[in-house]
């Protein structure tokens, strides 16, 4: 992952920030849209970037970041791979075995490119390589830092009400439930591209503005947790052909931001945050509940930190360091 300064004088709008200090959300909105909404053929290439730094080794601050990611082997487009438009390269042979690398077509060779501009340091903070640290938060500590946390912060939601309200992305929701204690959206992640099924991911928002995260359910929540389990997975069967047992469908805590909202991915993509420490599947947690009404208000809840956040540095004041 690279920072890159523009090179032209680009103007963006007055903004808003949009930020999860504790863990890996970081988003922009604007009072008078994004750039992009204003003009449509805003950055379609990197003509006019320059490479300024990696950004786990410099600690200077640039205006744009941009995080690149491969995306999942396409097996529709194999014919156009094993073709004449495809060059190889020899890199050694040993009897009948070759090793190759190959130089397909460019339109064969895409990468998924996530652009955040202007890149403020909390942008820099979040994609930065850091080191994490294992917490094993009680309710107590919960009250006492996580709790402290959200109520203190300034984290902006608009993004998610625009979402919501039908102001920004809604082109882009394949259910929504209006119901308001049980309904949600579900749309599409960023991190899919909707190209391929191998990748699929899909968030679903609920409705309710009082939910920020795992620690907020109980069993009142159970018709909520249920709907989201039911209608998600029947709307993805329906519009993708994806069945139940071809998920992965789950909540993370901590979460990226602290409105609820539940992650539906294809068990073949190895999504960032499904694993132990951050990932809890929605099947599970709706079990916890029906076994024990506040189980999670009861409950240790161990999870992985960024040792670079400000919630890392509270529980390091309570000695969880």
């Amino acid at each position: 992952m690279a920072e890159a300064a523009a090179k032209g004088a680009l103007s963006p709008p007055h903004k808003k920030q949009r930020t999860d200090d504790s863990s890996d959300a970081v988003d922009s909105t604007t009072d008078q849209g994004c750039v992009g909404d204003a003009d449509p053929n805003f950055l379609t290439t990197f003509q006019d970037f320059e490479v300024v730094r990696v950004l786990s080794n410099d600690e200077e601050h640039k205006a744009v970041v941009v995080e690149c990611h491969k995306l999942p082997f396409n097996t529709e487009k194999l014919g156009d791979i094993l073709s004449g438009g495809t060059t190889l390269k020899t890199l050694f042979q040993n009897d009948i075995y070759y090793n190759k690398t190959a130089l397909v077509p460019p339109e064969l060779n895409e990468i998924k490119a996530t652009v955040i501009y202007p890149a403020e340091e909390k942008h820099i903070l979040r994609h930065e390589k850091q080191p994490s640290s294992f917490i094993e938060e009680t309710p107590q500590l919960y009250r006492e830092v996580t709790q402290r946390f959200i109520q203190t912060s300034a984290f902006s939601k608009e993004w998610i009400y625009n979402i919501l309200d039908h102001k920004k992305e809604a082109d882009r929701i394949v259910f929504e439930d209006p119901d308001p204690d049980c309904g949600f959206i579900l749309l599409p992640d960023l991190k899919w591209t909707g190209l391929q099924m191998a990748d699929l991911y899909l968030q679903a928002i609920v409705r309710r503005r009082d939910l920020t995260c795992l620690r907020d359910l109980h069993a009142s929540h159970l018709p909520l947790l249920r709907n989201l389990w039911d209608k998600g997975l029947s709307a993805i069967k329906e519009k993708y052909g994806l069945p139940a047992h071809k998920l992965r469908v789950y909540l993370h805590y901590q979460p990226s931001f602290y409105h609820l909202h539940v992650h539906f991915t294809a068990l073949s993509f190895e999504a960032a945050g499904k694993w132990a420490g951050k990932a809890h599947l929605l099947s599970s947690v709706i079990s916890n509940i029906e076994t024990c009404p506040d189980y999670y208000q009861r409950v240790t809840l161990p999870f992985t930190l960024k040792d670079n956040t400000p919630l890392s540095a509270m529980f390091e004041e309570k000695g969880q360091s």
